[in-house]
């Protein structure tokens, strides 16, 4: 999914409301100055949102932004003081709202810089009784085509080995995919647990097959 781009806040939009309102002075000044707060940690979050990969919170920071755009269409000068403090106290929770999420952005933010890719190197046997003539292998999620591991006219046969196959392990530990096309054009599909892969040296896993499932399987 792709991820958000929240817009920024006007912090001197809310002061031009505000030049006919009839409520006292301090109240005028006291909201002008809490919505510049306002508006000030939202464009403190959305610069933060917009230096991470992770799109888990465009939804709930695409709301709260909804409703802080709610403070620009109000009419000051048609309401008394009591009434403004209301709308003070609900500036004062968005704003506590905006610190929990620019805290847990910068959370965010150091996981994704602390994640480290890193190469794991796979040897693959063949223990099953099929002949493959098609073998990809992709990060889960990935999209797009995929490129037959084996080479045009190539076949990985019962007893022989693949070498040289290559996986990322990520911090997330993201499941890479195995898929064996087989001579008769049947797909087997396995998912690989990369996060469990040391990077030293080559991990050697086995294909083999299950009758009663009906599934090829790596030991």
């Amino acid at each position: 999914m792709k991820k958000q781009l929240l817009p920024c806040l006007l912090v001197g939009l809310m002061s031009i409301i505000l030049t006919a309102c009839q409520p006292s002075d301090e109240k005028i000044a006291e909201a002008k100055e809490k919505y510049a707060q306002l508006a000030q940690i939202h464009n403190q979050v959305v610069e933060a949102h917009g230096k991470v990969a992770d799109d888990s919170l465009d939804q709930e920071l695409k709301a709260l932004r909804d409703r802080a755009g709610e403070m620009e269409s109000y009419n000051l000068a048609e309401m008394k003081d009591e009434e403004i403090d209301g709308i003070i106290g609900t500036m004062d929770d968005m704003i506590a709202e905006y610190e929990e999420y620019l805290a847990l952005l910068s959370d965010i933010k150091g996981e994704e810089e602390a994640a480290v890719v890193t190469s794991v190197t796979l040897a693959l046997t063949n223990r099953t009784e099929f002949s493959f003539s098609g073998i990809t292998l992709y990060e889960k999620g990935e999209s797009g085509a995929y490129e037959n591991l084996l080479g045009e006219g190539q076949i990985l046969t019962p007893g022989q080995a693949l070498t040289g196959l290559v996986v990322r392990r990520d911090a997330e530990s993201t499941p890479w995919v195995l898929v064996l096309m087989e001579e008769s054009g049947r797909e087997f599909e396995l998912e690989l647990p990369v996060g469990e892969y040391s990077e030293n040296g080559v991990v050697s896993l086995a294909l083999s097959y299950d009758g009663e499932l009906d599934k090829v399987l790596i030991q």
